[in-house]
């Protein structure tokens, strides 16, 4: 939840510019109030705007790079199409010009060969296609079962390491709240503060969980 405005500073400027104001608002989905709470420390608002502002920059990084890119790739692909419908428009022309002139002189001449050949290529290629079929099928169970095999471990090694890592993260979330805890006490109390007063949870670190995941599963 985000925190209370309890900011007592006047401001003088916003009544004074309602119509600046709607201009922030409308089209650059910011707010006087969004500005006012991040200046007070509001996280959410200071998480906001800091990625509006992140989102910006890289913006305004790669825009002209992109924008020359996309022209030039539409440039390319409009010379492309253009240059392959010429050359498929003369391929046609001249393939067939071409194929009447050979038909004519080899028909006759090939007819025989080419019905010997292709009874051939037929009972080859019956062959071979038998052949690559039980290939594949082999291939396929082999390859599903090896992947079966290795989704399981994956899955497994993926399920301990959120186990080892919960601590990890647990006592990171302690140690910044502990931080935050002992800075307001050092404000509050200076040379009398005492550290033994602001204890703090200390989980096990990662040495003792694989001691104990050593002891438990015998890794």
């Amino acid at each position: 939840m985000a925190a209370k405005n309890s900011m007592k500073l006047k401001n003088l400027v916003t009544s004074k510019s309602r119509n600046l104001e709607r201009q922030l608002k409308g089209k650059f989905n910011a707010s006087t109030n969004l500005v006012v709470r991040a200046l007070a420390g509001d996280k959410s608002a200071l998480k906001l705007i800091g990625q509006m502002g992140n989102d910006g920059a890289r913006i305004s990084e790669f825009a002209p790079q992109v924008k020359d890119q996309m022209l030039n790739a539409i440039k390319g692909t409009e010379d492309l199409n253009q240059v392959l419908s010429d050359i498929y428009k003369q391929a046609g022309v001249s393939g067939e010009k071409i194929e009447r002139a050979v038909q004519s002189a080899t028909l006759a001449d090939t007819h025989l060969a080419n019905v010997l050949e292709e009874m051939k290529l037929d009972f080859t290629s019956a062959k071979d296609k038998e052949v690559l079929r039980h290939q594949q099928a082999t291939d396929h169970l082999k390859l599903k079962a090896w992947v079966d095999k290795h989704m399981m471990e994956v899955d497994g090694q993926y399920k301990m390491l959120q186990a080892e890592l919960q601590t990890d993260i647990k006592q990171r979330t302690i140690d910044l709240q502990h931080d935050r805890e002992l800075g307001k006490y050092y404000l509050e109390t200076g040379d009398n503060a005492v550290d033994e007063f602001k204890p703090k949870k200390q989980y096990a670190v990662r040495s003792i969980i694989q001691k104990i995941k050593d002891t438990l599963l015998g890794f």
